[in-house]
């Protein structure tokens, strides 16, 4: 669906990669949302070990802290508990 931005006045497709990637309102553009720091929503990441009998739902600031402790558990030196 192609909406305008409501700071730049810009059409963007909702549906495309970049949006999904930068989250935001429906009315602000990708661009707009990294640059303006609108994206409020929790990043969350689930932890579970092999067994899958229990899992840890993480919550963080930012897309980059995740990434950073998601990389850490795979590399399996990272504990949350």
């Amino acid at each position: 669906m192609i909406k305008t931005c409501k700071h730049c006045n810009v059409d963007f497709d909702t549906r495309s990669s970049a949006k999904r990637a930068a989250g935001g309102r429906i009315n602000e553009c990708p661009s707009c949302v990294e640059e303006l720091g609108t994206e409020t929503a929790v990043k969350y990441l689930g932890f579970s070990d092999d067994d899958a009998t229990d899992i840890a739902i993480v919550s963080f600031q930012s897309n980059d802290a995740r990434d950073n402790v998601s990389s850490a558990w795979k590399d399996a030196s990272c504990d949350i508990s």
